[in-house]
């Protein structure tokens, strides 16, 4: 039986997006804001994109699809009087190909516009779990 993360779907990032992504989570645990200009093309046709973060994992996870899980993307969205938070993770291939997954909802991603919300709390809310997101937790800053 495959594991969940085995069962991802996988798109593939563009080139702009992929730089970004690598070069910004060169450190782990570190939660970078990083420009809405630079999402991958994909998630850029989402509306009302108002924030995007990303982070690195301490420790990577091995995929067989995309070889390795490296970290984390989050994306705040304006809808109303609601700001919506979706996780997705992304990862390298061994020919250094950028992929992502997601986005991951399956937590209470809603709050009230203007709401203060920790961005590091947003974390970890994809299906690799909470104690996958406890091995880079200690290291966010």
């Amino acid at each position: 039986m495959k594991k969940p993360i085995e069962e991802f779907k996988w798109h593939k990032v563009n080139e702009t997006a992929a730089k970004t992504l690598t070069t910004l989570t060169n450190s782990p645990g570190v939660v970078y804001p990083i420009n809405n200009s630079l999402l991958p093309e994909q998630i850029k046709k989402m509306s009302g994109v108002s924030s995007y973060y990303a982070t690195g994992y301490t420790d990577v996870h091995v995929n067989s699809s995309v070889n390795l899980v490296v970290g984390e993307m989050v994306v705040a969205r304006n809808d109303g009087n609601l700001t919506k938070n979706y996780n997705y993770v992304f990862g390298v291939s061994s020919s250094g190909d950028v992929y992502f997954s997601g986005p991951y909802k399956g937590f209470g991603h809603h709050v009230s516009s203007g709401q203060s919300i920790e961005v590091n709390s947003l974390f970890g809310q994809t299906p690799l779990g909470k104690d996958f997101y406890d091995i880079f937790k200690p290291f966010i800053r």
